[in-house]
């Protein structure tokens, strides 16, 4: 009869087996969202897409909100944003990387300000080549979340955490997760140059790299366990 320690196991792999299941259904559904909107930048590879934006906002503050903005905030050229008010909410043109125009009209006790920013330009191959490296990524992570749902059945059926199918098992996941997390810094630089030609930039995420190393370290402590466990079967 198993004891209450593995029946806990056991119950925990049964909900990380459904948890595991229901992610791998979520990874699919974007793969196959992002291979559609592949096939579709495909059909338009020879065009670009040119975006500009604005905004408009009301901020009301008891001071002068523009001198204190002045301190952290500089817009092109100008040196005091207060030069940028006018009477009739005529825009004024900046020299920024990110704003075209800016219009500031005061209102009571507060600033309307309206702004536009520079156009961007998209070029519909890079923004397919994106798609194909997100399209990698989700191939991955959908393989690691399979090696994933093949520990957690493990898990439900074990008679001790210290089995060899456990253990095998965990291995795939860990080197699934690794490759995974391996694609997506690669990908955290490549994305952003792929889509608007920024320079190539990785971002290390610190935590998904302990989470790896804490995998590989566990695989080590229930290969010992699982070691120990045969010697003593051995003895007795």
């Amino acid at each position: 009869m198993k004891n209450s320690t593995i029946k806990r196991v056991n119950s925990l792999g049964t909900v990380g087996y459904v948890i595991s299941i229901l992610l791998i259904i979520c990874s699919i559904s974007c793969m196959v969202i992002t291979a559609i909107g592949t096939a579709g930048a495909i059909s338009i590879s020879k065009e670009s897409v040119t975006v500009r934006t604005s905004s408009d906002f009301y901020i009301a503050s008891s001071g002068n909100i523009l001198d204190r903005l002045n301190r952290f905030i500089k817009v092109g050229g100008v040196e005091d944003l207060n030069s940028l008010i006018t009477e009739d909410g005529e825009a004024i043109a900046v020299e920024d990387s990110d704003i075209s125009q800016v219009s500031i009209t005061k209102e009571g006790n507060g600033l309307n300000i309206s702004a536009k920013t520079n156009e961007i330009t998209f070029s519909i191959k890079r923004i397919i080549a994106s798609l194909v490296a997100m399209f990698v990524f989700l191939g991955s992570l959908t393989v690691t979340l399979h090696f994933a749902k093949g520990l957690m059945k493990a898990l439900k059926n074990c008679e001790t955490p210290f089995d060899g199918e456990v253990i095998k098992h965990m291995t795939r996941f860990a080197y699934g997760l690794l490759v995974t997390l391996i694609i997506n810094i690669i990908g955290s630089g490549i994305w952003p140059d792929l889509a608007t030609g920024s320079d190539f930039s990785p971002t290390v995420n610190i935590g998904s790299i302990f989470l790896a190393a804490a995998v590989f370290m566990l695989i080590s402590v229930f290969k010992y366990g699982a070691e120990l466990q045969r010697q003593s079967d051995e003895t007795l």
